[in-house]
């Protein structure tokens, strides 16, 4: 890394204890970590920030949108306010040409059940994507990182989300900018691919008739 700032590492479990120790081992000016998204912390912080990694608290199960009740949506909506002020307080601080990844789910992709969660997920990547055209005059750029969702029974590795993560935060991949990267290893492809090859193929043997 270029800067001698640190750099800031938002969120508790696997993944964010990975990007961590990740982002420690090669940033000259260490790592702040914080368990949770938290504005009056960040703006504690008396120095300048080289970047930023926040990983958004996980979505609750899922459940069908008529049983959705006020006290779980109430619940997600304090969680993306914490991410809204703690990034309004990141901002402030940090330098010039500094990133910010955050790092959701697919639900933005939608899903069956759950439909506040993705609803939310949603709303993570147009705030992250905004925070990018406004931030073109700093030279800041903000990207996303899209997990599986805990239901598909799939996941990455933390240490491959962490790679990934660094190599978004550095200063190599300022080509990169408002993108949503969906880190599943390309099942999501294989899932759309295996489908339209059973369409395909079922239109095709009944165009062909019975076989005897």
């Amino acid at each position: 890394m270029a800067s001698n700032s640190p750099i800031l590492v938002v969120g508790r479990g696997p993944v964010a204890d990975a990007i961590a120790a990740r982002l420690d081992s090669d940033t000259p000016g260490g790592v702040v970590a914080l368990a949770r998204p938290d504005a009056a912390a960040l703006t504690a912080l008396g120095h300048g920030l080289a970047g930023a990694v926040i990983v958004t608290p996980p979505g609750p199960p899922p459940c069908l949108f008529l049983d959705i009740d006020d006290a779980r949506l109430d619940a997600q909506l304090a969680d993306f306010l914490d991410v809204f002020e703690c990034l309004s307080a990141l901002l402030g601080r940090l330098d010039p040409n500094g990133a910010i990844v955050l790092i959701g789910d697919r639900g933005y992709l939608g899903a069956w059940g759950a439909a506040d969660a993705r609803a939310f997920s949603g709303a993570h990547v147009a705030l992250m994507r905004c925070v990018t055209l406004e931030g073109f005059g700093a030279g800041h750029r903000a990207n996303c990182i899209a997990l599986d969702l805990a239901e598909d029974g799939a996941s990455t590795a933390p240490g491959e989300i962490a790679n990934l993560a660094a190599y978004l935060v550095a200063p190599e991949s300022q080509a990169i900018n408002g993108e949503i990267i969906l880190a599943n290893r390309g099942r999501s492809l294989r899932i759309r691919e295996a489908k339209d090859r059973r369409a395909d193929f079922a239109a095709t043997a009944s165009s062909k008739g019975p076989t005897l």
